[in-house]
């Protein structure tokens, strides 16, 4: 999907988006959905692992967290003082929905857990010792012992 903003404002062409896929696929195919990413990771990590975990938990990651909040708050407030972009947005999703989707799901699947049994009965105990404890520390890095410089 290309995305062009309004009106001719700077950056207005910010290119193609894209990203992972998750349950948002079966939903968007029911109602209108939007997806806002914004910065909060280092570009090109290693996805779903514990050096893209711990990077979101820094003070620079907050930031674009932040941000990304604000973008969420204007866009809801955009929707609430303009239903006209909620209509066009049911008309640009019933047209783009007019082909039937038939989830790959089940009514009745569950999650293939018994996959990884072996692996989570061996290292579950070994991770308890790292579960956040709000009641000893203020954050997750805290209890860590992890140190970041702030960028104030």
């Amino acid at each position: 999907m290309q995305v062009e903003s309004e009106g001719g404002e700077e950056g207005g062409n910010i290119g193609p988006l894209g990203g992972g896929s998750d349950d948002i696929g079966d939903v968007s195919w029911n109602v209108p959905t939007v997806t806002l990413r914004y910065p909060s990771n280092i570009p090109g990590g290693p996805g779903h692992s514990w050096e893209n975990g711990v990077t979101m938990a820094t003070p620079i990651a907050h930031e674009g967290v932040i941000a990304g909040a604000k973008v969420q708050a204007l866009t809801i407030l955009d929707l609430l003082l303009h239903p006209e972009l909620v209509t066009k947005a049911w008309d640009y999703f019933r047209e783009q929905t007019k082909e039937v989707h038939k989830s790959l799901l089940r009514p009745g699947d569950q999650p293939a857990i018994w996959l990884n049994q072996k692996v989570m009965d061996e290292y579950r105990p070994r991770m308890k010792a790292f579960y956040y404890d709000p009641a000893k520390y203020g954050t997750y890095l805290d209890q860590l012992g992890v140190k970041y410089p702030t960028v104030r």
